[in-house]
């Protein structure tokens, strides 16, 4: 017969956010781990759901095995704080993966200004963090998004790039403003083959074409294998109906679903 305590999720949600910091701990230490999960789970509130991944001292394990949404809900709200760095770490390279997935696209492609927010926060981040998160960005969208605040001067700055010598502090690198800088300086010290990848990405070295349209092919090939991924994990997740789909099997300009209408259907 299990021992565990009987409990609601959303009544002691409450319970433990009306608790003194330390009360709130030993009470949420003392249930079991699927116990807590659901009582996180139970709680909409992103800022609150916060609040109780810390009352635990290491909540790798909770955020691992929280769905991935709601884990992205609570990273939501501290984007361009600096303070997502302090969860980042606890993610699985899978849940990063599909975070990035989710969360730096809009309409199928790419927003630029959420994945700006986000590369600052890693930026943030230990560097031995980064550099884990780093093999689930897509380089090409890195370079991307930062073609435009990151100029190479010059002829020097090429032959720097090709031969893997280069620093974001190179003369030969002109950052239009501090937070690209910043992201440049935090992946060197990260990864430098991956700094000197995104380098060769972003101008287009050793490939025979110019640079914007090579940048312009290799965005659309992140794009169709970012919806090739999201398509298979709907499959997994036993999604078979997709938002898109939706859209196109229902009239939604059709649905009158006024207070009205409702209340006199109840009738």
């Amino acid at each position: 017969m299990s021992n565990q305590k009987l409990v609601i999720p959303q009544s002691e949600a409450k319970k433990l956010l009306s608790l003194p910091t330390r009360e709130a701990e030993q009470l949420f230490q003392s249930y079991e781990k699927e116990q807590q999960l659901q009582i996180i789970h139970a709680t909409r509130n992103p800022k609150q759901r916060e609040e109780l991944y810390y009352l635990v001292p290491d909540c790798t394990d909770l955020i691992q095995e929280s769905p991935t949404e709601d884990v992205l809900q609570v990273l939501d709200t501290l984007l361009g704080t600096g303070l997502a760095c302090g969860l980042l770490p606890c993610l699985s390279n899978e849940q990063f993966e599909e975070i990035m997935d989710i969360a730096i696209w809009r309409d199928g492609k790419i927003d630029e200004h959420s994945l700006s927010l986000w590369l600052y926060e890693l930026s943030e981040c230990e560097r031995d963090d980064l550099g884990r998160f780093l093999g689930h960005i897509d380089i090409r969208i890195l370079a991307g998004v930062l073609k435009n605040r990151v100029k190479l001067k010059g002829s020097l700055g090429a032959m720097m790039i090709e031969e893997g010598i280069i620093d974001p502090n190179s003369s030969s690198i002109d950052c239009k403003d501090d937070q690209a800088r910043a992201i440049l300086n935090a992946i060197w010290e990260a990864d430098d083959t991956v700094f000197t990848k995104l380098l060769r990405e972003m101008f287009a070295i050793d490939k025979e074409g110019d640079v914007d349209t090579e940048l312009a092919t290799a965005l659309e090939k992140a794009t169709t294998e970012r919806a090739e991924r999201v398509k298979e994990r709907d499959r997994k997740a036993g999604i078979q109906i997709t938002e898109t789909d939706l859209t196109k099997q229902v009239d939604l300009d059709s649905l009158d679903l006024s207070e009205d209408e409702k209340d006199n259907a109840d009738k």
